[in-house]
């Protein structure tokens, strides 16, 4: 496989009869103008998959945009204030427990509505 780096205005040549430029990158996306003999399909990845299989060769994973990333650091950042959280009220219901025997009951129901929140229960 032949991987490439085209700047905005670049191009490449297939065989005689085929030419893809590269316009421009627009946040996350790029706009490629192709052209190629009538008798030869160019369909997008997604619509030709609807049909066929995803051709090997290709990578899975595209590249993360900046506002993708910044999306994950703030899903992992929650996440571990969330578990901080949890932790902690796990620690106060462990106490609460060995200091009220009577109250039982309600601390495991409150363990469970802890362990909703903090994923660990799948309703």
């Amino acid at each position: 496989m032949l991987t490439l780096r085209l700047k905005p205005g670049e191009y490449l040549v297939i065989g005689e009869d085929i030419t893809i430029q590269v316009f421009e990158k627009k946040r996350n996306y790029l706009e490629v103008a192709v052209e190629a003999p009538k008798d030869i399909s160019v369909l997008r990845g997604d619509v030709y998959e609807q049909n066929n299989p995803r051709p090997p060769f290709l990578r899975e994973n595209r590249s993360q945009t900046l506002c993708e990333r910044n999306a994950n650091i703030r899903r992992r950042e929650t996440l571990a204030r969330r578990e901080d959280a949890a932790r902690q009220l796990k620690a106060f219901l462990d106490k609460l427990e060995n200091d009220n025997p009577k109250l039982v009951d309600e601390i495991i129901t409150m363990r469970e509505q802890v362990s909703r929140l903090n994923g660990e229960l799948k309703i």
